[in-house]
C-alpha cells in the first residue's frame, strides 16, 4: 500500500474517532436500531428476512471506542464503527474449506467455482454472501457433517421462498435409468417433496428454468414438465417394460439406457414412447395397434418376426418392415431395415 493511502486511511480514522460520541449517543437513542439495519442488510444468513431485532451493547465505556456486540440467537456478532469490521463468531467473510469444496457432490455441480461466504445461523454452516442467477434468485448453503462424512448444499430461491436440497445422483442410480441420471443434477423442494431434473453444473444460463423432468416423491412417478404433451416415466421393473424390453430392446442396448414414457394422449389412443438414450433412436408403441413404430424411419415398424429368411432369428440387431399402407400387406413391400448398432450380428 502506497504512503497516500496510509494516510487517507489514518486521516479517515481519525475523522471517524472524533465522531464516535455522537454515533454513540445517536444509537443508544434509537436503541441500536441502526444496527440492526446494516446487519440484516449485510448478513446473508437473514437478509431475506429484510430485518434483525438484536440485542446490541457498547463494548467499553469509552464514548471514542466503535465496537459494538451482539447476541442474536445462538450467534455472537461484533461491528467496529470505526474500521467497518463485520464479525460473526469472531469470523468476516471468507472461502468454504477444504473438506467442502473438494467433495464429489460440490464438484460435480459447482466445479471450482470460488463461493464467498459468512457463517450461516447453525453450526459449521456457510451462507454465500452473494445471490445468483438473474437478478440475485438463489443463495446457497452449504453444511459438512464431520460425523457421517456427509455434504448438505441447499439453495433458498429468494423470490418466491423456497429451499432446494442437492440430491447426490448415486441415489437414483438402481432406481431411475442412466440418462435421468448422469446428465442431470437433482434438487428437492423441500417444502413439496418434488425432485427437479436440472442441468448438472450451476452455471449454465438455463439452470433454474431448464427443468424436463419432475419426480414427486409421495407418488413416485417422474413426469415430463411439457404442458401440452405429459408423459409418465414407466417403471423399469414393470412387467410391460420388461416385456418389451427383452422382447426386441435388449438386441440394441443394455436397459440403464433404454427408457419408456407413457404418452396418454386420449382414453382411446395410448402412445408409449420408448427412448434409446445412448443410440439416439426413439420407437413409438401404440397400444390399440400393438405396432412399434420407428420414429427415425416414420414408415417403418418392428417386424414382430425377428427373422431374416434364414433357419435362425436374430439375437442382436432390429428388423424393420414397412407399415401397412393403402391396403397392402407387409409382404408386398420388397424391403427391411436391420438395425445394428455395433456392427455386430449374433
Amino acid at each position: 500500500m502506497s504512503t497516500c493511502m496510509r494516510n487517507v486511511m489514518r486521516f479517515s480514522e481519525r475523522l471517524l474517532v472524533t465522531v464516535q460520541p455522537t454515533i454513540a449517543e445517536y444509537l443508544q437513542k434509537t436503541s441500536y436500531q441502526s444496527l440492526n439495519d446494516f446487519a440484516a442488510i449485510y448478513w446473508a444468513a437473514i437478509r431475506s428476512k429484510g430485518i434483525m431485532n438484536g440485542k446490541w451493547k457498547k463494548r467499553k465505556q469509552d464514548s471514542y471506542d466503535g465496537w459494538y456486540d451482539c447476541r442474536y440467537e445462538s450467534r455472537y456478532i461484533p461491528i467496529d464503527c470505526i474500521r467497518g469490521t463485520f464479525l460473526v463468531d469472531v469470523m468476516v467473510i471468507g472461502f468454504l474449506p477444504e473438506n467442502i469444496t473438494t467433495n464429489e457432490l460440490f464438484l460435480r455441480v459447482f466445479g471450482n467455482h470460488i463461493f464467498e461466504v459468512q457463517l450461516g445461523k447453525s453450526p459449521k454452516t456457510y451462507i454465500t454472501k452473494h445471490s445468483y442467477h438473474g437478478n440475485g434468485k438463489v443463495q446457497y448453503e452449504f453444511c459438512f457433517n464431520d460425523k457421517i462424512k456427509c455434504l448438505k448444499v441447499t439453495g433458498r430461491h429468494i423470490q418466491i421462498d423456497e429451499t432446494f436440497q442437492l440430491i447426490t445422483h448415486t441415489c437414483f442410480q438402481k432406481e431411475l435409468p442412466g440418462m435421468f441420471v448422469s446428465k442431470h443434477s437433482h434438487w428437492m423442494n423441500v417444502q413439496t417433496q418434488i425432485v427437479e431434473f436440472r442441468p448438472i453444473h450451476f452455471k449454465e444460463l438455463d439452470f433454474l428454468d431448464n427443468r424436463p423432468y419432475i419426480l414427486s416423491l409421495k407418488t413416485g412417478y417422474v413426469i415430463t414438465t411439457m404442458e401440452n404433451n405429459a408423459q409418465i416415466l414407466i417403471n423399469q421393473s414393470s412387467i410391460f417394460f420388461q416385456n418389451l424390453f427383452n422382447r426386441y430392446f435388449s438386441r440394441l442396448d443394455d436397459k440403464p439406457y433404454v427408457y419408456m414414457m407413457d404418452g396418454n394422449i386420449s382414453q382411446t389412443d395410448i402412445i408409449i414412447h420408448i427412448h434409446l438414450s445412448r443410440l439416439g433412436i426413439t420407437f413409438e408403441y401404440n397400444a390399440s395397434t400393438n405396432i412399434i413404430k420407428s420414429r427415425e424411419y416414420s414408415d417403418m415398424c418392428i417386424d414382430k418376426n425377428q427373422w431374416l429368411g434364414s433357419l435362425t432369428g436374430l439375437t442382436f440387431g432390429l428388423l424393420l418392415s414397412p407399415l401397412t399402407t393403402n391396403n397392402y400387406t407387409l409382404n408386398h413391400y420388397p424391403y427391411r431395415k436391420l438395425i445394428v448398432p455395433f456392427g455386430t450380428l449374433q
